[in-house]
């Protein structure tokens, strides 16, 4: 057989297989020669963004919000506005919604490994992240800050409405840390159950 026969058929069984992941599996299957890995990384970042964020959460759950309730409402309206205000700079937003893309692809990836144990707890880690981190975020948080935001500090309605408020606020953290937390595990647990490469 020619060399040009064989090449031929080398070429044939491998062609397809390749055209077929080339617009979504290279990002999302488990190829070899090295893109295993870069999922894994993929998922590892995305595990982490979801800890720093649990960890941001967390501070205002346990610390931040009790102690801002212990101090007037003259003070305390000011300095939870000021909060506001950091939240929505780049060092934040990065990691919020930086780790928000990832879980994206990592619900993909997920998807394509849906008979394996580690696909499961892949999806679960990121759609517990988009719930938690994102969706609670806008639905219920940001509103609650910007009525906040629009409280007068030293007027006479400010004191019940900051109560109110900030009661509100705090729940609604509870469960954004905890979803986060939650996410954090889970990604890390879909790392551990999934060998190196794969």
């Amino acid at each position: 057989m020619s060399t040009n026969a064989l090449a031929s058929e080398n070429i044939g069984p491998v062609g397809p297989t390749v055209l077929g992941r080339d617009s979504v599996g290279v990002l999302f299957m488990q190829p070899e020669h090295g893109m295993g890995e870069l999922g894994r990384w993929m998922t590892v970042v995305a595990g982490v963004g979801a800890g720093v964020n649990a960890g941001v959460f967390f501070a205002f759950s346990a610390v931040i919000m009790p102690g801002l309730h212990e101090l007037p409402a003259a003070v305390a309206i000011p300095a939870m506005q000021a909060f506001n205000r950091a939240a929505v700079t780049a060092p934040f937003m990065l990691v919020l919604l930086g780790t928000a893309m990832l879980c994206v692809v990592v619900i993909i990836r997920g998807f394509m490994r849906w008979s394996t144990a580690s696909g499961w707890w892949m999806l679960g880690g990121a759609v517990v992240y988009l719930l938690a981190a994102i969706v609670i975020t806008g639905v219920c948080s940001v509103p609650i800050n910007d009525a906040i935001d629009a409280l007068t500090p030293f007027s006479s309605g400010a004191v019940a409405r900051w109560g109110d408020l900030s009661t509100q606020w705090l729940w609604w953290n509870h469960l954004r840390a905890l979803g986060s937390i939650g996410a954090a595990a889970a990604l890390a647990i879909a790392i551990a159950l999934r060998p190196s490469g794969r």
